[in-house]
């Protein structure tokens, strides 16, 4: 609906003609004409006589060139028309991005026109004076094109000119290390990772990355050393469990020792029976492995006192038996393990074992 202007028809005429012969004209009497011909949609004159006030340098040159972009943009749907518009404000008057975002962007485009606020950024990214306006636009424009517009190669060009502008942008390392990930390329994610590290503040979000790379040296790239030496460095605070990280990884060294200190450290905060049950049993085979036949054999008697864990407990309290040479042991071990078993051919063949070790410790003491 068109609200009713003090200008009749004849009026307009009179603008145009004025405008046409290049009469002076005052900068509120232009701003009012100009509204007169936007009303109208009288763009021949419109367009002169903006670009006359943009070019002499009115006081109004910040006005005209939003009122420039926004004709373009909503009027005559020519986007890249008020890009260039945006380019040209953006060069000659130097606006900050927030006040170009803030107070020039929202008269020139419709409410969540994404398309269009991609546009118009685009072209006034390069002629933001502040390298931190740059990097802020930029980073806008990485959210329009991923979360928005989902324009995916626009998406990367701007990550990368993002982090060209700004080496520690998070937003941008994240991105890459998830693409790297992605396309199974291990060393640049560890580069991705490694560069995050030193860029993120909050210590939580550091103990994450860390994780995260240590997780990868381990798990993708076998450098389990690599691992240990990334959570030693940076998650000795960390709140997060990196208990099956460093268990694997001194797994893979054979390092008996260190997979039984971080079993031990894990006994400190286990609160279920259970849980304590499989830390005991998995460190009995860990002593059995290292000689260690004592520690061996007390840490399956604790495990053994799980019912989930007797018959694995008993079966390692017997391995640790024949390495002692305790056959008494043997034998009681054998005789739980009748009464824990369901199958009967099972229970009978350990009958015979037990009797069969019986006979022979007899006969033993007897030679003696």
């Amino acid at each position: 609906m068109a609200f009713p202007l003090p200008w009749d028809v004849d009026q307009v005429r009179s603008i145009v003609t004025q405008v046409d012969a290049g009469v002076a004209i005052a900068d509120t009497l232009a701003a009012e004409m100009l509204d007169v011909l936007e009303q109208y949609e009288c763009w021949a004159p419109f367009f002169r006589l903006i670009k006359r006030g943009l070019e002499e340098g009115s006081p109004e040159r910040e006005r005209n060139y939003v009122r420039l972009a926004r004709v373009q943009n909503l009027y005559l749907e020519d986007t890249f028309a008020a890009a260039e518009s945006c380019a040209a404000l953006v060069a000659h008057l130097r606006p900050s991005y927030l006040k170009f975002s803030e107070d020039m962007l929202p008269h020139m485009i419709e409410v969540e026109d994404y398309a269009a606020e991609a546009t118009l950024l685009s072209a006034i990214c390069e002629h933001l004076a502040l390298q931190y306006d740059h990097i802020a636009c930029l980073e806008r424009l990485c959210i329009l094109f991923e979360k928005k517009t989902h324009n995916e190669s626009r998406l990367a060009q701007t990550y990368e000119q993002l982090l060209a502008k700004d080496p520690r942008n998070v937003r941008a390392l994240r991105y890459f290390k998830l693409l790297f990930t992605q396309n199974n390329e291990w060393d640049r994610v560890v580069d991705a990772l490694t560069k995050l590290l030193a860029a993120v503040r909050h210590p939580q979000e550091l103990y994450r990355v860390a994780q995260e790379l240590a997780g990868i040296y381990l798990y993708q790239m076998d450098m389990p050393e690599a691992a240990i030496a990334v959570l030693a460095a940076h998650c000795e605070a960390s709140p997060l469990d990196t208990s099956t990280i460093l268990y694997d990884a001194y797994d893979r060294l054979n390092d008996w020792q260190g997979c039984l200190q971080v079993l031990r450290q894990c006994l400190l905060t286990v609160e279920s029976d259970a849980g304590r049950a499989t830390l005991h049993f998995r460190m009995g085979g860990l002593q059995l492995q290292l000689g260690d036949v004592s520690h061996a054999y007390e840490s399956y008697q604790k495990a053994a006192k799980q019912p989930a864990f007797l018959l694995d407990a008993l079966e390692g309290l017997i391995n640790v038996s024949v390495a002692r040479q305790d056959w008494a042991m043997i034998e009681a071990a054998l005789a739980q393990l009748q009464e824990a078993v369901v199958d009967e051919r099972l229970r009978g063949q350990l009958q015979q074992a037990q009797s069969r070790l019986h006979d022979g410790l007899a006969h033993a003491a007897k030679q003696t």
